[in-house]
């Protein structure tokens, strides 16, 4: 039968197993077929009762202009006739959802998709997985990529378990083995790969499954989106500045690309203009080294070494001229409450400047710009970043001032733990839940059965435009739509009850009670001016980074992407990403002259390869020690200086180091028990994976992952502290959570049942 009546995927299937693969045995349902007690009953006499593999065949499937996968049902471990008809109906009846609709649409395909259905024989796999015939990340030909995980492949294809990973060139299979497959496995399913791709004459994508010493065909399509094979790596000079340099993987967790500069130098910029203006004795220092990013940080107008004796240090601080200034600047900073006027500088100015500064960039038509207009509205987009970039980490130094005075003052009056102390700050961050109880609006609507496709346009407008992390190559949410989709899908499914979110509105105004009951009555009011002076900061520190950082690096980004397209369409680059890889000035030179600029793209995206394939160590040079003692620093700078440094351990506890596994401890970041099973996600491009309930194990969050909130059960990182972006989102959405752990990601694997403690600080197997 042609593909018209059997589909792409049954097709290809019976004329790989004509050609002598293993194919599992079945039969297949031809378009149009209705599914039928009596036929089911006739494929159980050939097949047996199961269990039996029942799977949708797309006519439009895994054809060479697209693969269309994972738009239609599978059904696995179907047994006797009443599954087997069920089934049927159900692979069928996927043909017509909204989503398989709408995915069409967008595609210029017909509203309604033909579908025939295949039934197999189920292989009991000892393990399963893909092949890709030609790596489909840096697109060598010459190279094999094999993912497995044990039992059945359909949780590596849902995106349920993370699969071991090997590549086979010309050498031996290389991968991290996690005992899914041996070395001769890894290369018995090569081999089967290598006989599908000379039949079908051309890179293959394939499922398959082992069974023993059998390595079955269970399905094969084109690679239809194969990037052209990555240049061959570029040495990057790995040369290291003097002093002692410490991974700055917070916010570069790895190496930013050339474009990405100016989001690099508006950071440098802002620290060092607040240093000065706040009085802190210190400098932070930023560099690329082998392309990685790292800080130093030594004392202002001195060099780093060990710490100094008290009596020297008291001169030093009178008689070095930039510590003298700082000293005075330190004076400013508490005699004229600048940490207060910042906070109210922030609701009264710069929140209407920035996102009027933002909505602006964001909604400009960039296509219908001259080079020169448009040149004009990059520079704008750039001195947005410098500024807000200083507004920013500024606030982040007067909110941090605040809390360290209030929970200082609860340590000392009310021998209270720090964690105790952001109970009385609970439910203030309403930017961290404002889009969580947004979607679940629209998901009250769509489980009524009501169209919410304009609002969640809407939404993605609203919300979407923002950065997913600090590196402009990098997608904004609203370029996710499939995430937005799933993430509406959960809510409607797994509905998030937005009431929850006032238990802690509940909490703080009970801790507060308690608080006063046990303090002093001569206590109460500096109790009380220091809480209000707190609650007034602490919504900032995440208010202010949805448009000081998030929306300004998103404006970047597509001008970015406008750039791409415009270089790309005139030939001087291969394709529209290929902009990432050249600095502005190199953008703005290509706009201006038309010049080709693919050698040099070529040459940057073979030094990336190097450095991505060279790590650096965790530190350069010779640790100094722990920082002098503050005691013979004159009151202010001393007060301001044990301020920034409280602040910047709690924003950055957790560094990478070796660890053999459970159980793990680190930060108590937002209090409460948990049990169940971990999602490990390295990074935003995998958010979708996350499932309703998971403990989501990650390196570190940015804010713009509080749109997953709602769907997770707890939360682990690697880096964090008791106000890092995570800690405060999970106090918000009561998700226990541990920060800091520096092993999370290494130690625990995807399907792990653990228990997080949030209030102590552990985690362990369950």
């Amino acid at each position: 039968m042609s593909r018209d009546r059997v589909g792409g995927k049954a097709g290809t299937l019976a004329v790989l197993r004509a050609a002598g693969l293993p194919v599992p045995d079945g039969v297949v349902l031809p378009v149009g077929g209705e599914a039928s007690a009596e036929l089911a009953e006739e494929i159980i006499a050939v097949l047996g009762a199961g269990p039996l593999a029942v799977r949708s065949s797309g006519v439009e499937e895994d054809g060479a202009d697209g693969s269309h996968a994972g738009q239609y049902r599978t059904v696995l471990g179907v047994t006797g006739a009443a599954e087997l008809e069920a089934a049927i109906k159900e692979c069928r009846a996927s043909a017509y959802t909204p989503r398989v609709r709408r995915y069409r649409a967008e595609r210029g395909l017909p509203e309604d998709a033909a579908i025939a259905v295949l039934v197999q024989r189920q292989v009991p796999a000892d393990a399963a997985g893909v092949a890709f015939t030609a790596n489909p990340v840096t697109g060598a030909r010459d190279e094999i990529v094999v993912n497995a995980v044990r039992g059945l492949g359909d949780r590596l294809v849902d995106g349920v378990a993370q699969p071991e990973q090997w590549v086979i060139g010309g050498q031996d299979p290389v991968g991290e083995p996690r005992g899914v497959l041996s070395a001769r496995q890894v290369r018995m399913v090569a081999d089967l790969a290598r006989r599908v791709s000379a039949e079908l004459e051309g890179p293959q994508d394939l499922e398959w499954a082992l069974e023993g010493d059998t390595v079955w065909l269970l399905q094969a399509r084109p690679i239809t989106s194969l990037p052209e094979p990555s240049p061959p790596p570029v040495p990057v000079p790995v040369e290291v500045p003097p002093g002692f340099w410490t991974r700055a993987s917070l916010h570069a967790p790895l190496p930013s690309m050339p474009l990405n500069i100016t989001v690099a130098e508006a950071r440098n910029a802002a620290f060092e203009r607040l240093t000065a203006e706040l009085g802190l004795l210190l400098d932070f220092a930023f560099a690329d080294i082998g392309g990685w990013s790292y800080m130093s940080i030594r004392p202002a107008g001195g060099r780093q070494g060990p710490p100094p004796p008290k009596w020297l240090m008291w001169l030093l601080v009178r008689l070095v001229p930039a510590a003298r200034r700082r000293t005075k600047a330190a004076e400013r900073v508490l005699g004229t409450d600048l940490p207060g006027r910042l906070v109210t500088r922030w609701r009264e100015q710069w929140l209407e400047e920035f996102s009027g500064r933002c909505g602006e960039l964001l909604d400009t038509d960039l296509s219908g710009l001259s080079d020169a207009d448009f040149i004009a509205h990059v520079d704008r987009a750039e001195r947005l970043m410098h500024d807000s970039s200083y507004a920013h980490f500024i606030l982040h130094g007067a909110v941090g001032m605040a809390l360290f005075e209030l929970v200082g003052f609860c340590e000392r009056e009310l021998e209270w733990p720090e964690a105790r102390v952001y109970d009385l700050l609970g439910g203030l961050s309403e930017r961290s839940t404002e889009p969580a109880r947004e979607l679940a609006a629209i998901a009250s609507l769509a489980r009524e059965g009501i169209d919410t496709s304009a609002r969640l346009e809407e939404y993605r407008h609203r919300f979407g435009r923002r950065a997913l992390r600090y590196e402009i190559s990098e997608p904004t949410l609203a370029e996710e739509p499939e995430l937005l989709t799933r993430l509406l899908a959960d809510q409607v499914e797994h509905e998030f009850d937005p009431a929850r979110l006032s238990e802690v509105d509940d909490q703080r105004a009970a801790t507060e009670r308690q608080a006063l009951a046990e303090l002093p009555s001569g206590e109460h009011a500096e109790f009380l001016r220091l809480l209000e002076r707190a609650r007034a900061a602490y919504p900032v520190r995440e208010d202010n980074e949805f448009w000081t950082v998030s929306c300004p690096i998103a404006a970047l980004r597509y001008a970015a992407l406008e750039a791409g397209r415009r270089l790309a369409g005139r030939g001087q680059i291969g394709t529209r990403d290929e902009v990432f890889h050249l600095f502005p000035a190199e953008v703005r030179a290509a706009l201006r002259d038309g010049s080709d600029r693919s050698e040099l793209v070529r040459r940057r995206q073979g030094e990336r390869a190097w450095m991505l394939a060279h790590p650096g160590p965790d530190s350069y040079g010779k640790d100094p020690g722990p920082p002098p003692s503050m005691a013979a620093l004159p009151p202010a700078a001393r007060q301001v200086s044990e301020m920034l440094l409280w602040l910047s351990e709690r924003a950055a506890q957790g560094s990478p180091r070796s660890g053999d596994g459970l159980p793990l401890s680190g930060v108590a970041g937002s209090p409460g028990s948990y049990t169940g099973r971990v999602r490990v996600i390295m990074d935003e491009g995998e958010l979708g994976r996350i499932q309703p309930g998971d403990v989501l194990v990650c390196p570190v969050t940015a804010p713009v992952w509080s749109v997953v909130f709602p769907s997770i059960g707890a939360l682990v990182t690697d880096v964090g502290g008791m106000l890092a972006h995570g800690a405060i989102i999970a106090r918000e959405y009561r998700v226990p959570a541990v920060l800091g752990t520096g092993v999370g990601t290494s130690v625990l694997n995807d399907g792990d049942l653990v228990t997080v403690d949030g209030t102590t600080g552990t985690v362990t197997a369950a």
